[in-house]
């Protein structure tokens, strides 16, 4: 709920969401011919650039009526009576500034937070955050000057306001001056003339529009800045009134000369001591960056011997593995070469072992070959036995029958025997 309230309260005192709301309601009336002055119908709604450098306007003039307001409010707040009790005729001590405090809390939850207030409460939090009221003068100055920088940055939307109005207004001149001369036809002088006329139209209208609002709300800021300015003054002499020259200083606290004496004594002693101790200080930072160089150099100097003593050791073992490499490369290549002579011997044999074995093929071949060829004689003589026989029994000559008989059995032992 808090923050709900407080997004309506930023909405409610945001000048833009004015600034518009009043603009819309402007151009209402213009459109529904409530406001049908033609003076003011042709400087307001002639062009879409008099709507913008007119929505500016309103934003501007709503930021400043906004500023107005809480001054006056806050004017009206700062003739009431003191927030804080009258001082007496005794100072009071640092601790009565809790007291005053609650008086302030009581104050804004009535009245809520104004500058006086919200001043004394932060001068109040300094004195007893500080313990002492000697610094008072030199915090009210601080204060002043805080509020009179946040005084003086809240008008940036009103300067951005005054800036960008003319430039809307040197926008539409340029705009204006465009229409006019991308229209004008040398060939067509009284048609094209009142085609220029109207872009000069736009031109000076928005100018002078421009101009004249600036001006407006230049002056309307004037007013109110220095409104605002003189409030703040207002504030700083009441603040000073009530809380300066309240409080006692140090050494007024009705202490007696001796307990003053001894007050200044301990001071300086914590100054010697704090000078002391920012110069012991200095001498531990010197001693410790000397132990940092010379430990650095001392791991150089170690990280460099351990280097060369990998080194070292890596060569050593690199060139033993080297050296049996090559003595088993070497047994490797005479236990080969062994092997290939064996292979070589042995493919040796088994050719000539082959050669022998074909050439005993050969032999076997050609005495096959030469049985064949008996065989097939033998084929010839039985069929010429045949033949022959039969002519004997044809013929009926035995005899010599037996004798063809005999000369073909030797013939044919001949040839058997000529085989084998």
């Amino acid at each position: 709920m808090k923050r709900l309230k407080s997004i309506i309260n930023r909405i409610l005192q945001s000048p833009i969401f004015w600034g518009g709301l009043v603009s819309l309601v402007f151009y209402s009336l213009i459109h529904k011919n409530v406001i049908n002055q033609p003076l003011i119908v042709r400087y307001f709604a002639s062009h879409p650039i008099e709507y913008y450098t007119t929505i500016m306007f309103f934003a501007g003039l709503s930021a400043m009526i906004i500023k107005f307001i809480h001054v006056q409010i806050e004017k009206i707040k700062l003739q009431q009576k003191s927030i804080i009790d009258q001082r007496d005729s005794q100072k009071s001590n640092v601790e009565d500034a809790d007291k005053f405090l609650d008086q302030i809390n009581s104050y804004e939850k009535i009245y809520g937070q104004t500058l006086r207030s919200k001043r004394l409460k932060l001068i109040l939090e300094f004195i007893k955050r500080d313990g002492s009221a000697d610094e008072l003068d030199n915090e009210l100055r601080y204060l002043a000057e805080e509020d009179a920088s946040e005084a003086d940055s809240n008008y940036g939307l009103v300067r951005l306001v005054l800036w960008a109005i003319p430039m809307i207004g040197f926008l539409g001149t340029v705009v204006g001056i465009t229409i006019a001369l991308g229209n004008l036809d040398l060939n067509a002088i009284q048609e094209s003339s009142k085609i220029l006329s109207a872009g000069l139209a736009i031109a000076f209208d928005t100018t002078a529009l421009a101009i004249a609002l600036d001006l407006v709300l230049y002056f309307i800021q004037f007013l109110v800045y220095r409104n605002e300015n003189n409030l703040l003054r207002e504030i700083d002499k009441t603040v000073n009134d009530e809380i300066r020259g309240r409080f006692k200083l140090n050494g007024e606290k009705g202490d007696n000369k001796q307990v003053v004496a001894f007050r200044r004594i301990l001071e300086t002693l914590l100054g010697a001591i704090e000078q002391l101790t920012l110069r012991q200080t200095k001498i531990w930072e010197q001693s410790m960056a000397s132990a940092n160089q010379k430990f650095s150099q001392l791991t150089e100097q170690n990280a460099e011997l351990l280097k060369r003593s990998l080194a070292d050791a890596l060569a050593e073992n690199i060139q033993i593995h080297a050296n049996k490499l090559a003595e088993s490369s070497a047994e490797i290549l005479n236990a080969s070469k062994d092997s290939a002579q064996s292979i070589v011997k042995s493919v040796q044999q088994n050719v000539a072992m082959l050669t022998l074995v074909q050439s005993n093929m050969t032999k076997q071949s050609e005495s096959l070959q030469n049985i064949v060829n008996a065989e097939g004689q033998l084929i010839k003589l039985e069929e010429r036995l045949k033949e022959n026989l039969a002519t004997i029994a044809q013929t009926g000559n035995f005899e010599e029958t037996v004798n063809s008989l005999a000369a073909a059995i030797h013939l044919l032992s001949s040839k058997q025997l000529r085989v084998v």
